[in-house]
């Protein structure tokens, strides 16, 4: 009887909150986001479920890896680019079964390659996919969006780190709010083929890929240090397996959801130390946790979070499952309610609601 009348005592205020009297407006009602990263295309398809709230449907992944193996990202390979043009058409496929609206956005190895008008033409006539290549400051903001709707940090100071496969994006936010932000050429996939070719680990070779990640941040690192921060959240494919090798290492069992799961910056520290003491990619795959398909490239992304969290003395990390592509769906829907995101400071409340 008490959780009854709490409920309806949350219902009923609900009934009266500012965003259930804004003005209707006709809205799609499923949305798919593409994020074609240098890695990997991830593909999110959501239903609309309010003027700023959505439920995730499904879920699709390839491993393509874009620009690898091309002279710094310079130039993206003709295999390469079939791969990624055969995932997008994939990707339109399933969009179009759902009945939704797609978005695609392109990120490092796009916007770096000199050949990237081959990908973007042949992504428009054969996968019938419009992609937007977006700047390393767009890519923060918009994983910022992402990240503030899966964990309740809308009313903190935080610092946000994405490592994908070219780049790293460091963001400082409160609330919607960017304080600062930066895109690093600190991708996994460029840091392993400078530092690690072939996937083989040296010591020579982890001293100096260490030494570039801290002279990359210096500046970012300067102009933010009066800038406080109260948690240190990440997301991408390297961080999540990071994390999960650190909960499993500390003995707890695999956990039900990676989203929101933490672990301190010495857990990381000791599963850096364990993933670059294996001098080899045979050699991390037999180590617990470790994706098959991410322990080639997983050496300098370890190094690159590691960096980061002792370079701004982040002392716990919390995990994120939501980043790029979920924040394109939630600035589409911004874009068509002109509504801000107020609502995201209650994210705990509205998610129990709409449950």
């Amino acid at each position: 009887r008490a959780a009854s009348a709490s409920i309806l005592e949350l219902v009923s205020v609900a009934s009266t909150h500012p965003s259930d009297v804004s003005p209707r407006i006709d809205l799609p009602e499923m949305l798919a986001a593409v994020d074609i990263g240098t890695n990997s295309v991830h593909m999110v398809i959501a239903r609309v479920s309010g003027r700023s709230h959505f439920e995730v449907v499904t879920r699709h992944k390839e491993v393509v890896r874009l620009g690898s193996g091309a002279d710094d990202m310079r130039l993206l390979t003709d295999d390469a680019i079939d791969r990624g043009i055969a995932a997008l058409a994939r990707c339109r496929q399933m969009a179009d079964s759902f009945g939704a609206e797609l978005t695609a956005v392109a990120t490092s190895a796009v916007r770096e390659a000199d050949n990237a008008a081959v990908f973007l033409d042949r992504a428009r006539r054969e996968a019938g996919v419009e992609v937007d290549v977006i700047s390393g400051m767009e890519e923060a903001r918009l994983i910022h969006l992402g990240m503030l709707q899966s964990l309740p940090i809308y009313d903190q100071r935080v610092l946000l780190c994405d490592i994908g496969g070219g780049s790293t994006e460091l963001l400082l936010g409160e609330g919607e709010d960017v304080l600062a932000a930066r895109s690093f050429k600190l991708g996994a996939i460029r840091m392993t083929e400078r530092f690690f070719p072939g996937g083989d680990v040296s010591p020579d070779g982890v001293t100096a890929c260490r030494r570039h990640v801290a002279e990359a941040l210096t500046l970012f690192r300067r102009e933010t240090t009066a800038v406080e921060f109260s948690s240190f959240a990440v997301t991408s494919g390297t961080a999540e397996c990071l994390v999960r090798m650190a909960i499993l290492r500390r003995g707890d069992g695999p956990p039900r959801t990676m989203n929101g799961a933490t672990i301190t910056r010495a857990e990381l520290s000791a599963v850096v130390a364990e993933v670059v003491g294996a001098p080899d990619a045979d050699a991390r795959r037999g180590l617990r946790g470790m994706e098959d398909n991410r322990a080639d490239i997983i050496v300098g992304g370890a190094i690159v979070l590691d960096v980061v969290a002792e370079k701004f003395r982040a002392e716990h990390l919390t995990f994120s499952d939501a980043a790029l592509r979920e924040g394109v769906l939630l600035d589409a829907l911004q874009r068509l309610t002109g509504d801000d995101l107020s609502h995201l400071s209650e994210l705990r409340r509205r998610s129990a609601l709409h449950l």
